[in-house]
Order: C-alpha cells, then structure tokens, then sequence
C-alpha cells in the first residue's frame, strides 16, 4: 500500500476535481432542486479537499492550489451529453467509492492519524455516504437506475455470443448463415431467459419485504411493540427491470452475430466479430475508467481478454466436438 502522504494527496486531487465536476454540472442543469443539492454536495467535496490538505501541511507537504486542480475535459463533456443522473450513476461503477477507499485508510492508518483528524474522517465518510444516497434516490425517481444494469447486460450479451459465434465457426466453417441463425436462437433465449430472471429476482425481493412488513405490523398490533427492523424501499418495478435486462442484451447480441449474415466464410465473419466486439468492449472500458478513475489500461486489458479468452476456449472446444463426432459441415 501506498504511504499516507501519498493517498492524502491522491484523495486531495479527488475531492478537488469532485468539486469542480458537482460545481461544473449545477451550472447546466435545469431543475433547482437538483441543482441545490449538486452545490451543497460541490461545497462538500471543497470542504474535504481543505481537510486533505491541512493534513498533508501538517506533514511538510506541499500541495497544488485549488483553483489549479480541473476536472476531465471528457468528463465534463459526457455531462454536457447526457443527464447529469446518468453521469453520476456510471461514476459509481468504480472499483472503490471515496467511502471504500476512505474506510480502508481509516483502518490501515489510523494508527498515524491524531484524535482530532480521525473524527473528522469518520465525519468525511458519512458524507460520502449521505450524498451517494441522495444521488441513488433520485436516479431511482427517474427511472435511470437501470443505467449500469443496460452497460452490464449488454457486455453479457456480448461476451456470450462471442464464445458461441467461436464455437459454432469451428464446426460450420463453410456454412456462417446457419451460425449466425443458430446464434440468434441462443441470444433470443438468453434475452428471455435475463428478463424472465430479473423479473422474478425484483418481484421476489418485493414478496419477502411485504411478508416482513405484514409480519412487523402483526407485531405490533398484538404485542404494542415494534420491531426495529430497516427494509429497502421496494422502487424497482420489476416489468421495467426485465425490459431493460433483456433488451441491453440483444443489444450485445448484434455486435458478434451481425457478421455472419454478410460473409461467406465463417473464419472470416469470426474476425469481424472479434474486432467489432473488441472495439465495443475498449469502447465501454475506456469509459467506465475514464469516468471512475480506474486505470485505462488495466480496465481494457481485463474486458478484452476476458472475451478473447472466452471466444478461444469456445473455438477449442468446437474443434474438439466436430473431431470427436467426425463432423464435417460443407
């Protein structure tokens, strides 16, 4: 692990640009409310960046001015694109949220912290955690919850036709119209079975907490008393959820499929599939990345050979079947 001064100024860098994004974003946004809580949670951010760096002043560090610190330039284009909901929603798609990373320093270097500056890192992270919650509320209340589960479901759809496309060309060589059909079964069952699956996981979820909730008022009728028990509050429709499932995953469907129907080659059509879905998956890690801080290149490195890997075992293992069952398709 890096050491303390280290991550305070990696943390200082954070809050100053988190600043200046929230700050960047009330500026554009039309409905007042959101626009008050997009400042209040910007002069948040401003607070935390001061406390990094009285901290790392106490330390002998020197640290970059406020004002010298600016967000990405993509970043603050993505929010010129799309509801600022939607941006802040795929910002939550990092490895570790500021209240993770801050938990984790509290426990590993609270040793090397005073009384006074550990308080006040406990205060930071229930911060963190207060306006996470208010972003999820009104994500919620919009219906853009559904926003990372499309981004996720679509990568399934993908990564998972790839490895049939792979598998199926190995045996159909000659043939790509039978592998593209054959592939389109597979993804229009996949999509029915992701939707189907949502739709029972949200309903279910619901079921139970209304059976706690019956449960909870029975309790207390009879007994006067109530139990302290906190249930989520049931606002995912699960009609809605389904929809989004499935259709995010024919929409990674299309990329490694759509060849097939245009060549006459399998290998060949193969190599558009892996290029198109190569480029869509570089495509949608270089923005989770970028958006979340993670690392560009080890982000694109995993989604990528986590596919490649994929659509090469799929190729084997078709291999190993038209070998073994002496297939040979003209």
């Amino acid at each position: 692990m890096k050491d303390i001064t280290a991550l305070a100024k990696e943390f200082y860098q954070n809050e100053i640009k988190d600043h200046k994004l929230y700050s960047a974003l009330a500026k554009r946004v039309k409905d007042e409310d959101l626009r008050e809580d997009l400042m209040r949670i910007a002069n948040m951010e401003k607070g935390h960046a001061r406390f990094w760096r009285e901290f790392l002043h106490r330390r002998g560090e020197k640290t970059e001015d406020l004002e010298d610190v600016s967000p990405s330039r993509l970043i603050l284009l993505v929010g010129r694109l799309i509801n600022p909901l939607v941006l802040i929603s795929l910002l939550e798609m990092g490895e570790a949220s500021a209240y993770t990373q801050y938990y984790r320093f509290l426990k590993e270097k609270g040793a090397d912290l005073s009384e006074e500056e550990v308080e006040r890192l406990k205060s930071i992270i229930l911060d963190e955690l207060s306006h996470e919650s208010t972003f999820r509320e009104k994500v919620e209340d919009l219906g853009l919850s559904n926003v990372r589960d499309m981004v996720l479901g679509m990568n399934d759809g993908l990564v998972e036709l790839l490895g049939v496309v792979a598998g199926l060309s190995a045996v159909y060589r000659h043939d790509p119209h039978i592998v593209g059909s054959s592939a389109v079964v597979v993804g229009m069952a996949g999509a029915i079975s992701m939707g189907v699956g949502a739709f029972i996981s949200v309903r279910s979820q619901r079921q139970v907490n209304e059976a706690l909730r019956e449960r909870q008022s029975i309790v207390a009728e009879v007994s006067g008393k109530s139990e302290n028990v906190n249930l989520p509050e049931d606002s995912e429709n699960e009609f809605r959820s389904a929809l989004f499932t499935g259709l995010s995953y024919l929409l990674g469907v299309v990329f490694p499929v759509s060849p097939y129907f245009f060549m006459g080659d399998s290998l060949k059509a193969l190599s558009v599939s892996l290029v198109l879905a190569f480029l869509v998956l570089s495509f949608v890690a270089s923005f989770v990345a970028l958006v979340s801080g993670i690392s560009l290149r080890k982000k694109i490195l995993e989604m990528v050979m986590s596919a490649g890997m994929a659509a090469g075992a799929s190729f084997l293992i078709g291999k190993a079947v038209k070998l073994i069952f002496g297939l040979e398709v003209s």
